[in-house]
């Protein structure tokens, strides 16, 4: 499974998108409002100030004493409509709100003597971001002041302005911290119940979830529980189920052997050349094969994955001879390194491995060979045996390794073969792969 499609990383990865999606939506939205009125209150408060400030030197050192007036302001600020550089003025207007300071936004006029004191003599065009009031001196003189406070800010740098501040790095990091730990919390017991399917099938039928699983008071600890009923229904199931065909291999084998018997003693009365008593032998032998086949897939389970380490090429050349000792007419080509060595049960390898080749010779035309290869890929041993036959179709090949299916009801065997080969890798803690090769026959791959 590739990383970003685990269940973790898109749980992280919702959260923290969430979360930056609401702390965008308050920015642009409820962040640039309150910015404004900040914003106003601020520029109001500082006019009151800056008022007092120059009413109070204005009527004690008179007007002479008080910064010239500025009758118009630099170009690039300039508000009238006959600045022919309409274009600059409308490019520079955020930057204009932003630079200019109180006294370029304060204007301060005598009511009584009708003249302007001190501050531009334009301001904004904008009656809704003019703020006009009045102020009384100490010396009962009223005057007027007027106080630009139009905001003009751009929301796109406020909103990168925004996104570079260290308050906002914070949440960010907060929001994946809590997407990290909400994440954990989920997938780490689905992980644990992960390890125990894969040990279920795998073979390990008494495998359950942990105390500290089951004892959860949430969704995961009841899922766990119920998990652990299954598995205790799937091993009660499985277990009677190869009990059953244990007992019933072993208990039609009595009787099989009396009819052998029988077989025998009717051969020697009726002469060895009659042909019923030939049909009655020939069915025993089938039966008495078929009954250790299905003791053969009944063990399997039972028996341990690993084993005294030996030779792997040894073991196929010696397995290739004595199939090739069974069926002349195939030729069985091996290739493989000079030395292998494993450490896996020897009677799975071997159940496995008799069955597909015997498979392969059986199902081909005399005179169709076999090939066998070994070779050793990162530390896993592949096998592949391919024969030339004339291969299965598409739909077959989903059903070869169920028990007790052939493709032709006339073919040797019992359709246990494939069934036993499988078994016996998955109980290895390998993996068998059947397909049809593309120069034709049938390709079995092992690998373990």
């Amino acid at each position: 499974m590739k990383w970003y499609k685990r269940l973790f990383w898109k749980i992280f990865a919702a959260i923290w998108l969430v979360s930056v999606l609401v702390l965008l939506a308050t920015v642009l939205v409820i962040g640039a409002v309150t910015e404004k009125e900040r914003f106003k209150d601020v520029m109001t408060t500082k006019a009151y100030g800056y008022s007092e400030a120059m009413i109070e030197r204005y009527e004690r050192r008179g007007l002479k004493t008080l910064p010239p007036p500025r009758t118009r302001l630099p170009k690039r600020f300039r508000d009238d409509d006959d600045d022919d550089d309409h274009h600059e003025r409308r490019e520079h207007a955020a930057q204009r709100n932003l630079l200019l300071s109180v006294v370029e936004r304060v204007r301060i006029t005598d009511v009584e003597l009708g003249r302007r004191v001190i501050g531009p003599s334009m301001l904004t065009k904008d009656s809704e971001s003019l703020l006009t009031f009045t102020m009384t001196s100490e010396a009962d003189r009223i005057y007027r002041v007027d106080v630009d406070i139009n905001w003009e800010h751009s929301p796109v740098g406020h909103l990168v302005k925004t996104l570079l501040s260290v308050q906002m790095v914070l949440v960010v990091l907060v929001s994946g911290l809590g997407g990290l730990l909400v994440s954990a919390i989920i997938v780490r017991p689905l992980n644990r119940l992960r390890d125990h399917t894969r040990a279920i099938c795998e073979g390990e039928l008494d495998s359950r979830t942990d105390e500290k699983l089951r004892s959860r008071g949430d969704e995961l600890g009841e899922l766990a529980r119920e998990f652990d009923r299954m598995a205790e229904y799937v091993e009660q199931t499985l277990t009677s189920h190869q009990k059953l065909m244990q007992d019933v291999s072993h208990e039609l084998r009595a009787p099989l052997a009396r009819l052998q018997v029988a077989a025998g003693l009717a051969e020697q009365r009726l002469g060895q050349g009659d042909k019923t008593v030939q049909r009655i032998m020939r069915e025993t032998e089938r039966l008495d094969h078929l009954i250790g086949e299905i003791l053969s897939l009944s063990k399997l389970e039972q028996m341990d994955s690993v084993g005294e380490p030996f030779s792997l090429t040894t073991f196929l050349q010696e397995l290739v001879d004595d199939v090739a000792f069974s069926y002349p007419l195939h030729p069985i080509n091996l290739s493989m390194p000079e030395q292998c060595h494993v450490d896996v049960n020897r009677g799975l390898l071997e159940r496995a491995l008799n069955n597909i080749i015997n498979n392969a010779c059986k199902h081909t035309g005399d005179g169709d060979s076999v090939d066998v290869s070994l070779c050793v890929i990162d530390g896993k041993k592949h096998i592949s045996i391919r024969d030339h036959g004339p291969g299965v179709s598409h739909e077959q090949l989903k059903h070869l390794c169920e028990p007790f299916y052939r493709i032709d009801h006339k073919s040797k065997g019992y359709g246990l073969g494939l069934s036993i080969a499988n078994r016996a890798m998955a109980r290895l803690g390998g993996e068998l792969r059947i397909r049809n090769h593309s120069e034709g026959g049938l390709l079995v791959d092992l690998f373990f």
